[in-house]
């Protein structure tokens, strides 16, 4: 019967459809060893790279807004990066007589040059809204947690694709670990982040190149807190940067907005010390 032949058609093409949406999913271990390989590559270009960052905080009726340098450091000759932030202004007051001192540091004969960025950055959490945290306000949050040396702390399984994102862009979620077993036994782990508490999230990235596109960290220290961040192209550097962050925190929710600009590579001394760990 017409009908029947016409369910039948439509059966087989539902088939054929789910096949080949399996078949363009890859498993989740295919799924972290391109992101891997992307980040092994992509961490190195993006270090020695300062940023502005203007961040708009509200919380009916306060209101603030941050403008500041994001720097990433490679360590001279090492892996490992860091993150540091000097916030010039706060809704429009200067707050530094030299806008330049965290490159400074860096690019001058400065021993102590960690420790002086890492008093810098701390300072500068202390302008944000009540309740802010260094991971909460860290655009790179997920892009440090899916790094190889984290893999073992974290359990990961795909998550749904985001086809806003791109054609080929597939989601891994992960969630920290709170027990290893050791002889058999059960035992506690510490946080990962001590100002987030058990972190989990989801990176999305395009599995055909590796590169991550978005990440998503939910943090549960106390209040629960969010960070996402879109990555675009930024075509003077030739990378792809952070674009945007949306992040909340706080027991009466603060949301927070970021946008990054003018990106700029500079020298970092020989002799400048940091620490070596991902961070």
């Amino acid at each position: 019967m017409p009908g029947t032949r016409l369910l039948r058609l439509l059966l087989l093409l539902l088939i054929v459809g789910w096949t080949g949406l399996d078949a363009q999913t890859p498993s989740v271990d295919d799924a972290l060893q391109r992101a891997s390989a992307y980040l092994r590559e992509w961490v190195p270009q993006l270090a020695n790279v300062v940023a502005t960052e203007t961040f708009d905080e509200r919380r009916l009726p306060q209101r603030r807004r941050l403008k500041s340098d994001l720097l990433l450091v490679q360590y001279p000759g090492g892996p490992g990066w860091m993150m540091f932030r000097d916030v010039l202004e706060a809704d429009g007051r200067q707050l530094t007589q030299d806008p330049e001192r965290l490159v400074k540091l860096f690019t001058g004969e400065n021993a102590d040059a960690r420790e002086q960025a890492l008093r810098i950055s701390a300072e500068g959490v202390r302008y944000h809204l009540a309740g802010a945290t260094s991971s909460a306000t860290n655009p790179l949050l997920g892009i440090a947690l899916i790094q190889d040396g984290y893999h073992p702390r974290l359990q990961f399984r795909m998550a749904k694709p985001d086809r806003t994102l791109g054609e080929h862009v597939q989601g891994i979620h992960f969630e920290e670990r709170d027990e290893s077993v050791v002889d058999g036994k059960k035992e506690k782990l510490p946080l990962l982040l001590p100002d987030a508490g058990r972190v989990s999230g989801t990176v999305w990235l395009d599995v055909e190149t590796g590169t991550i596109v978005k990440t998503e960290a939910l943090m549960s220290l106390q209040t629960r807190s969010t960070s996402v961040t879109l990555f675009a192209r930024d075509e003077r550097l030739g990378i792809m940067v952070p674009k945007e962050m949306r992040t909340t925190w706080g027991l009466l929710t603060i949301d927070g907005f970021a946008e990054y600009s003018n990106y700029r590579r500079f020298g970092v001394s020989s002799t400048s010390t940091l620490d070596s760990t991902p961070r």
